[in-house]
């Protein structure tokens, strides 16, 4: 879990494919948010209101977007305890390219800690069949190579609780943007038993945002045959 005396920032990620779109949210000392289609280009943050003072629901408005994430039970998880991320559903409208759209779609959300963090990074990807999964990797400063990295991990749909050992790996391009990103996990009922892998491979679809500290990429993803919707959003300390 992020330290508690920590400047706090609410964040959020959302996204599905047969819907095309995805958004993300983040929050602190000044609230932007970002929701397009999934291969949009030139996509702009705008200025929101972020409420997130009942915790069960957290509302979200700016113009033209009215929209609810309310917090969704983790089905697995990488620990007992208390965990910066957890799935939710978004829900609301939004005006994108001129036309008002209504939407229900998976997501993660989670108010996270930045003190003495080089980076942050999110990882969201959501599949037609029901399955879910979010993932935070925090790198402390002058840490070098993603095996340093502190990884948490939430997910739905999966028929087992534990989630053991998570990684998350990222393919640049020239221009330092992520163009592919790959998960593996092991789930299963005890972390010392039989335990099932589970694999997402994303790649970049060229829509993405870019904020002051923070940086999102939507993704095409796929794991185990099924196509998803995927984004990624690195977050400078």
């Amino acid at each position: 879990m992020m330290a508690t005396e920590a400047v706090n920032t609410p964040v959020a990620l959302f996204g599905d494919l047969d819907g095309d779109v995805w958004g993300v949210v983040v929050g602190g000392g000044r609230t932007v948010a970002a929701v397009a289609g999934l291969t949009d280009a030139g996509v702009e943050p705008r200025a929101a209101e972020l409420d997130t003072a009942e915790d069960d629901a957290w509302t979200l408005i700016a113009p033209g977007w009215e929209l609810r994430l309310e917090r969704a039970s983790a089905e697995a998880t990488t620990g007992p305890g208390e965990l910066a991320l957890t799935p939710c559903r978004v829900s609301g409208s939004a005006e994108l390219g001129g036309r008002r759209r209504e939407f229900d779609v998976g997501g993660v959300r989670g108010i996270v800690g930045l003190d003495g963090l080089e980076s942050l990074r999110l990882f969201g990807a959501w599949f037609p069949a029901g399955h879910e999964i979010g993932l935070l990797s925090a790198r402390a400063p002058g840490a070098k190579g993603h095996d340093r990295d502190r990884l948490e991990a939430v997910a739905r749909g999966e028929e087992h609780p534990t989630m053991v050992d998570p990684r998350l790996s990222t393919t640049y391009g020239a221009d330092g943007t992520p163009r592919r990103v790959g998960v593996e996990l092991w789930l299963g009922d005890d972390p010392e038993g039989d335990l099932r892998s589970r694999r997402v491979a994303g790649a970049a679809t060229g829509s993405h945002v870019s904020g002051s500290s923070f940086s999102a990429h939507a993704m095409e993803c796929i794991s185990r045959g099924e196509l998803g919707a995927g984004v990624y959003v690195v977050i400078r300390g």
